[in-house]
């Protein structure tokens, strides 16, 4: 295979339409670039002209981020928080983005994670133990996850 060295224009431009597919961040860009060969300087110029054209905006990224994890993988705020810090994305802009979590939503989504998980476990004395562990490896608080257990059980 070839190695091709990329232009600092041809950089932007495949940085332009990496970031129009989908919401990344300004972490997931820089390693991207790396990954096609950009220097540090190429990188950080690119990064910042990306930030100033709208392609990239972090506080947009948090909330689709956080929207998504818990409508559709039933993420809880701890797993979410702890990935977003990852992509080091600013506290304030994690914290921001985990307030918009509708409470209703939320517990919704660890009630339709518990419940089937419970049905899909065997019926034994450590069933229990397993709903409560495997809630918690979803980011859910333990108590979170006892309140909503309680409201299955009863």
């Amino acid at each position: 295979m070839v190695n091709h060295e990329w232009s600092l224009d041809e950089l932007r431009h495949k940085a332009e339409a990496y970031c129009a597919t989908a919401e990344h961040c300004c972490s997931e860009v820089h390693n991207k670039l790396q990954l096609w060969g950009a220097n540090e300087e190429y990188a950080t110029i690119i990064l910042q002209r990306l930030q100033a054209d709208g392609y990239i905006n972090e506080a947009r990224y948090c909330h689709a981020f956080v929207h998504d994890k818990v409508a559709y993988q039933g993420w809880g705020r701890v797993k979410i928080k702890a990935a977003l810090y990852a992509k080091k994305i600013p506290n304030l802009l994690i914290e921001n983005a985990l307030n918009e979590i509708n409470e209703e939503e939320y517990h919704a989504v660890l009630y339709r994670v518990l419940s089937t998980k419970q049905r899909a476990l065997k019926r034994d004395a450590m069933a229990r133990e397993k709903l409560i562990r495997f809630c918690l490896q979803r980011g859910f608080t333990y108590d979170e996850i006892e309140a909503t257990l309680r409201k299955i059980t009863n």
